[in-house]
């Protein structure tokens, strides 16, 4: 995947121990101080679809969606991986259920995990870290799930965060998609930016723990689910396409739908990517697509069914960037906390994955109005 290239892997050079301690200055400063900057529209990406899409406001969709929060068990490894997972409640609630509102997503971002991820700068201290509250984006009314048993029979989708991802990055599609029917799991993998659990335990990895997951699903949760899908985001994109067999759908959003070992990825696959996105070249996205894939064209690809190998390629200056397509709640807090890192990131020419052209496009919200209904009509096309 994207973030896998040794252009990110590799030990960033380091400038001195003044940059050092500057970078460790501005850390420590944005723990004290909200560095929040107003929106700005320029480069706002636009819908650009000829029928125009249905919203969550009108689509035919559940009106109560489930949130709960698992602890993933590893004991051979000494961890508790955290997994959001949403879901619309099988059973009928009472008035005064639907009315436990007020659900937010405990989320957290550690300038020290960066740090160590990006350049290999460990001196960062463990408290330079923030939490945040993010609230639902979703306009159906949002539950906590903690009491409520998981749908036995449904279709069942993981999304997979990127490189300093978050398990609440695809949130929005998350809820989307469980007021659609399905039934969605994020981990938190050992690549996010929250540091919430130890991640430096050798044979650690995103496999081993939806290894873990699927057993939970099926044996724990007594989910017999009747399909099982993934979307990945970058990083994701390469978890999404090495989990699950020729009978899972797949979706890879600003990531390859290939395998870098070269093994070919059976089933059902749709890719969604941008020429916008600062780590995507045209000619080194052709090389990657394979031949039998239909290229599906912005303005009708939702005029007919989708076929089950197709990709979009968002091609035009306010096209999303690398991390447009998450969702804007992460993406703000991501904006609010660490814009005073940016130009010291820069001047170390470590790579900030577009979030320099975030931070002038927020477009998160105008991506999502296209490329959420996208998504889910693929799922339910080749899932339900």
């Amino acid at each position: 995947s994207f973030q896998s290239d040794p252009i990110i892997a590799k030990n960033m050079t380091r400038k001195g121990f003044v940059q050092r301690l500057a970078l460790a200055f501005l850390a420590a400063s944005s723990v004290v101080a909200d560095a929040a900057s107003p929106p700005r529209p320029a480069f706002a990406f636009m819908a650009d679809i000829t029928n125009k899409q249905p919203t969550t406001d009108t689509i035919n969709s559940s009106n109560t969606v489930a949130y709960r929060e698992l602890k993933l068990k590893l004991p051979q490894f000494n961890v508790d991986v955290p997994v959001a997972t949403w879901f619309t409640p099988d059973e009928e609630l009472d008035p005064a259920s639907r009315s436990k509102g007020g659900v937010v997503y405990s989320h957290r971002i550690s300038v020290k995990r960066i740090g160590s991820l990006l350049a290999r700068m460990d001196f960062i201290p463990e408290f330079v870290a923030k939490d945040f509250q993010l609230s639902p984006t979703t306009s159906a009314t949002t539950i906590y799930g903690d009491d409520l048993p998981f749908p036995s029979d449904r279709p069942v989708v993981l999304l997979a965060h990127g490189f300093l991802g978050s398990r609440f990055d695809l949130s929005h599609l998350a809820e989307e998609l469980a007021s659609q029917g399905f039934v969605c799991f994020s981990p938190e993998y050992p690549e996010s930016l929250a540091s919430s659990y130890n991640t430096n335990v050798e044979g650690l990895n995103r496999g081993i723990i939806n290894d873990r997951l699927l057993d939970t699903i099926q044996a724990d949760l007594g989910i017999k689910a009747k399909s099982f899908g993934i979307v990945g985001h970058s990083l994701g994109c390469g978890t999404a396409t090495n989990t699950g067999d020729d009978s899972w759908t797949r979706v890879c959003v600003a990531g390859p739908p290939v395998r870098r070992d070269g093994v070919k990825v059976g089933g059902n696959i749709l890719a969604i990517t941008s020429l916008n996105d600062g780590l995507v070249t045209r000619s080194r996205l052709e090389s990657m697509l394979p031949s039998d894939f239909v290229r599906l064209e912005e303005k009708t690809m939702m005029n007919s069914p989708l076929p089950s190998k197709g990709v979009v390629i968002f091609d035009r200056p306010d096209a999303p960037n690398h991390i447009s397509f998450l969702s804007g709640n992460a993406n703000d807090a991501m904006i609010s906390f660490l814009s005073p890192l940016l130009p010291v990131a820069q001047a170390l020419t470590i790579p900030v994955l577009d979030f320099d052209k975030y931070k002038e496009s927020r477009d998160s919200e105008q991506t999502g109005l296209v490329v959420i209904p996208l998504i889910t009509a693929y799922l339910k096309q080749y899932m339900m």
